[in-house]
């Protein structure tokens, strides 16, 4: 049977333009003399649809451009996935379906039994979950189909203490399924491509069965799709591998040898390209087209600016230089040397006298003496007014280069270096963005050395340095690390050897902030863990667990 994967960037709640981008690919599958071609899981509505499912319309939408498909008459059979309503009378209302488009008609439908709850999902809030799930006859072959979650039962993919009632690939196996068709959503974080791959291939080698895994690419919201589909043989064997990070038609032939599998990219090269792809999918599917961000000099604002510069085009970009009486003239020339080398606008709009108004208006001290933490954050909200104030002229988004070192103990300012639309190393410890920004340097200097030196510094004092109010970055990301990734308990981490007062003073820092991140621009998740959708905090709580 020649198969062919279509993975896909869908929009979400764009079911027409998901629909017509079904159509196109499936031509395409029909055209290269596939059997079946595979679409991703939610295909028409894109993943995640969330509270648009409550809507009607949507519903009904989505339902008649599947019968428009189907109505094609193609020669390709097509396993598109969809939301349709469930025929029980109890139960929620909407299933998370896949459907089997054969010879003008829907010839087959098969809805999701494992409904994941956990981490960034809740499917459990719109869906009911099937009971069973029986092979289809198709082509001279069983075909299993299944929706994303339903493959994972039993592996060591999912949380280890999670246990579904059912295991769907265990039905399928025990039903001789030849052939188990996975059509997927599953994001991006770092390393889950190889390890998707890895599981699979040894459940292909316990089914006896051939794998056909259709993820979804692209980005909506905070979540990214790395794409990575893949088919494998009843030996677990590589039969081709898809493109990561961009949309691919891939043609496999199950009575033949296997096709191609794209190379896959290094940890740093993934975490590059899927930060690209998540910034450019933000910008495109919200309909902007220009960014603009505070550059000043520092290596987080160097690596957003070279990341939107790859993600939008160096042209789109405008790097605004906001210096104060505290800002020194290397940082301003090593702003300009990045925008040079990236090729991207500046503007200089000093905040000099925008401050000094600030401190006249509200009694809030002086310049040339002590310089009050509300002296500082009123620098910083300057500067942040002043990226809005051009966002809105321009029609430009403004892009928040906060780091997750700093936004996990607070050491950010609201409204001012917190304000943007979206914040694309959100999910970068420290000690990541400069292993990002080394790996930028790859192909020539991009971000200057000097940058890369340099002690960090937010330079709102005279003679400020980060490490004035914060233990070593390389200290302070594994203990984060340890904490949000791992989940580690204080006491664990004492245990690795960091001193107790340490480790109680920052994690007590990590929770007291949590109501600054309520308040934050999206960031884009590229880790298991990551603030926003991938971590549920109450603001109001007490901190007696970190003693």
């Amino acid at each position: 049977m020649k198969i062919a994967i279509a993975q896909i960037n869908p929009k979400v709640g764009d079911i027409a333009g998901n629909a017509a981008l079904v159509e196109a690919f499936a031509r395409r599958a029909e055209a290269a003399g596939a059997d079946l071609a595979v679409f991703p899981e939610l295909a028409l509505t894109g993943y995640p649809p969330l509270d648009l499912v409550e809507k009607k319309d949507f519903i009904e939408d989505n339902l008649r451009a599947l019968k428009h498909l189907a109505g094609l008459k193609l020669k390709t059979a097509l396993a598109v996935g969809f939301v349709d309503r469930n025929p029980a009378k109890k139960g929620k209302a909407l299933l998370n379906s896949v459907a089997l488009l054969h010879s003008g008609r829907i010839a087959a439908k098969r809805a999701k039994s494992l409904l994941p709850t956990y981490d960034i999902f809740d499917e459990a809030r719109y869906f009911e979950p099937a009971s069973e799930n029986k092979p289809v006859k198709f082509g001279g072959a069983t075909l299993g189909l299944t929706i994303c979650e339903d493959i994972w039962a039993g592996t060591t993919l999912l949380p280890s203490r999670l246990l579904y009632r059912n295991n769907p690939a265990r039905t399928l196996c025990a039903a001789k399924a030849s052939v188990v068709i996975n059509v997927s959503a599953s994001p991006f974080y770092r390393g889950k491509s190889e390890r998707r791959l890895k599981i699979l291939s040894r459940l292909a080698r316990k089914m006896n069965a051939f794998i056909i895994y259709a993820n979804q690419v692209g980005a909506n919201d905070e979540l990214i799709f790395d794409g990575n589909s893949f088919a494998l043989s009843p030996s677990g064997k590589v039969l081709a591998r898809a493109k990561s990070f961009e949309e691919d038609l891939l043609l496999i032939d199950t009575g033949a040898a296997p096709v191609r599998a794209a190379a896959g990219k290094d940890a740093d090269g993934e975490i590059c390209a899927a930060l690209t792809l998540g910034l450019r999918d933000y910008f495109g599917k919200m309909g902007f087209k220009k960014a603009v961000l505070g550059l000043s000099g520092g290596i987080d604002s160097a690596v957003v600016a070279a990341l939107a510069a790859r993600a939008l085009g160096p042209e789109n970009v405008t790097g605004v230089l906001m210096p104060s009486e505290y800002t020194s003239g290397r940082s301003c020339d090593d702003a300009l040397a990045i925008a040079r080398n990236l090729g991207i606008k500046t503007m200089t709009v000093p905040i000099k006298n925008i401050y000094r108004a600030f401190l006249k208006e509200l009694s809030a001290g002086q310049p040339g003496g002590e310089v009050s933490l509300t002296m500082q954050n009123l620098q910083a909200r300057s500067r942040g007014s002043i990226l809005m104030a051009l966002a809105n002229a321009n029609n430009w988004l403004a892009l928040t280069t906060g780091n997750k070192s700093e936004i996990a103990v607070g050491y950010c300012t609201l409204y001012g270096d917190t304000a943007g639309a979206i914040a694309p190393i959100t999910d970068l410890l420290k000690t990541e963005v400069y292993r990002l920004a080394a790996y930028l340097n790859r192909g020539g200097v991009i971000i200057p050395r000097a940058v890369i030196k340099r002690p960090p510094t937010a330079e709102l004092k005279p003679g400020q340095k980060d490490q004035d109010d914060l233990p070593p970055y390389k200290t302070l990301d594994e203990i984060i690390r340890l904490y949000m990734e791992e989940n580690r308990s204080p006491r664990e981490i004492i245990n690795r050897g960091f001193k107790r007062e340490l480790v109680l003073s920052i994690l007590k820092r990590v929770e007291a902030n949590e109501y600054k991140r309520k308040q934050l621009p999206i960031g884009l998740k590229v880790t298991e863990k990551s603030f926003g959708y991938g971590r549920k905090m109450p603001i109001v709580k007490s901190v007696a667990f970190i003693e």
